[in-house]
């Protein structure tokens, strides 16, 4: 059934608190199951709309979960993981490089795009990895200095 993306984030929404869902098929086959039928790359669109990522639950189990952060909280919850996540930054020119504790890239690269920072525009995380990429050289070294003062 074709419906609104709203209806399809609210089911997504409803989804993965109600359930153990670990990876985009199994969210796929969950709409499925409730009559939603749509495509993995809006999936994924929806999933980085809703700022859902996967981490770690209470029993260890990874899984979708939403940042519901305030975005006022936003730069305090980016510190807050940095301080606790990131071990090694480095500049080349216009892109910043974050070194995160395993299984951590996609929830900061998220808590990153969330702050809306001036000197981001846009964000590329890996398990472990993150790149970071500023309008300029100069932004880029704004916010690796920021960033630094971080750890």
């Amino acid at each position: 059934m074709t419906m609104k993306k709203t209806e399809r984030q609210n089911h997504i929404l409803q989804i993965i608190t109600a359930q153990t869902i670990e990876t985009q098929d199994m969210l796929m086959a969950a709409l499925e199951a409730v009559g939603v039928q749509t495509t993995q790359a809006t999936v994924s669109r929806d999933i980085k709309e809703l700022h859902i990522v996967r981490q770690p639950d209470q029993n260890g189990t990874s899984r979708y979960q939403t940042l519901r952060m305030q975005p006022e909280n936003n730069l305090a919850v980016l510190q807050r993981l940095f301080e606790q996540s990131v071990h090694q930054i480095v500049r080349v020119d216009f892109m910043t490089i974050l070194k995160t504790s395993k299984g951590n890239g996609n929830r900061i690269a998220a808590s990153i795009d969330a702050a809306q920072l001036s000197e981001v525009v846009a964000t590329l995380a890996g398990h472990d990895t993150i790149y970071v990429t500023s309008p300029s050289s100069d932004e880029a070294k704004k916010l690796t200095e920021r960033f630094n003062r971080w750890l």
